[in-house]
């Protein structure tokens, strides 16, 4: 009998060690990275093809490195076989060496970065187009980028509202170019009339793309090194796209409770008001003062945005809609919208004097309570005709 109980515990001992390590096992495994987070670095160095419109935020992630780098620098070439190098070092203290220019060194240092080994830039521009490396201080490399970036100043802006059309796909047999679309921004205002944007981006699809940068895809965007040069001259003057329609959107979803119905019931007073009055109960916003002198220039910045956001302005009551006051639209424009979101006034005058308010993804945001100062002396006024 004792010997058959001392089996039994040595059986019992037994699964609860087997049951102990399954779960100390399953347990390491759920806190690694899931395999789809995983990548090995390439044999040969490959490079991932991307594309954004200037002034976009651009994040290149470093998809690859053994364990035991623990620091990363990014390579910047213009060209693959560009002899000038730019050095990004991963730290604090961010280092840029062997770029030729002073001036472009500083603006790195501005709107370059590196977080947890992947780089990002701010307010890109097309002069960041070019080759990024992820690699280390002893000079191997692990993952590799061409980034494009298309201009804004010369894109084709189209308002679905007014049926406008958009640049046709131009199709050879030996390859086609066409607008690959993003998605459509939300809309940019609540409770009144909005708009909303999407970019569309050049790209181009053929079978003489060259195969290393076809990492991600097979098409290429219209910048890249990877289009043979015959090719080019087709595209040269194929340009971004970005599209503007009407929106409207709810500035709060039914809510439950008795909270809820408080403020369902709020809102059917800022509709009945708006339906009856047409306007909205102003909301006390953050306010900031500023004083122009007289043919100044004035730029407004939406507080908190980016590029990529969805941002509105109002003068007063006056919606200043990008049909209008988006820039490009006409010749000369002395107040107008960028493509960055800000608010310009090219020549302060008397006229221009209000509140502003800006709207970001679709919530008001801040007001801005711009006056204009008595006129300048004549010399002002021509230096700003000459700086503009």
């Amino acid at each position: 009998m004792k010997r058959n109980y001392t089996f039994k515990m040595k059986i019992f001992y037994i699964i609860f060690i087997f049951i102990w390590i399954t779960f100390k096992t399953t347990a390491s495994e759920s806190d690694e990275e899931p395999d789809s987070l995983k990548q090995n670095c390439p044999g040969i160095l490959m490079f991932e093809q991307t594309a954004f419109l200037q002034d976009m935020s651009v994040e290149l992630p470093c998809r690859c490195k053994p364990d035991k780098i623990t620091a990363v620098i990014w390579f910047y070439k213009r060209h693959l076989n560009s002899k000038d190098v730019t050095l990004i070092k991963d730290s604090k203290d961010k280092v840029m060496v062997d770029d030729s220019s002073s001036k472009r060194e500083a603006d790195l240092y501005a709107r370059f970065d590196v977080v947890d080994h992947d780089l990002l830039i701010v307010h890109s521009h097309p002069d960041d187009s070019g080759i990024y490396i992820c690699g280390s201080k002893t000079g191997e490399f692990f993952y590799g980028y061409e980034l494009d970036i298309q201009k804004n100043s010369d894109a084709r802006v189209i308002f679905s509202d007014k049926e406008e059309n958009p640049i046709p796909d131009f199709i050879t047999d030996e390859f086609q170019a066409y607008t690959s679309l993003g998605k459509w921004s939300p809309c940019d205002r609540c409770g009144v009339r909005g708009e909303q944007t999407k970019i569309g981006l050049c790209y181009v699809n053929s079978k003489y793309i060259n195969p290393r940068y076809q990492v991600k895809d097979t098409d290429v965007s219209s910048g890249s090194d990877a289009i043979p040069e015959r090719f080019k001259p087709l595209i040269a003057n194929r340009t971004a796209e970005i599209f503007v329609r009407s929106c409207e959107a709810p500035c709060d979803k039914n809510r439950t409770g008795i909270l809820g119905k408080v403020v369902n019931a709020a809102n059917n007073v800022a509709g009945y008001l708006k339906n009856r009055f047409g306007f909205l109960p102003i909301h006390k916003l953050p306010t900031q003062k500023h004083v122009s002198p007289l043919g100044g220039k004035v730029t407004i910045t939406c507080p908190g945005s980016k590029p990529e956001d969805a941002v509105a302005w109002d003068k007063d009551k006056e919606r200043l809609y990008r049909t209008e006051f988006l820039i490009g639209i006409r010749k000369y424009m002395n107040v107008f919208i960028d493509h960055g979101n800000n608010l310009h006034i090219k020549f302060a005058q008397f006229s221009d004097k209000g509140l502003y308010t800006c709207w970001l993804n679709g919530k008001r945001q801040a007001s801005f309570e711009l006056n204009v100062s008595k006129k300048p002396p004549m010399l002002f006024l021509l230096l700003q005709m000459l700086s503009a």
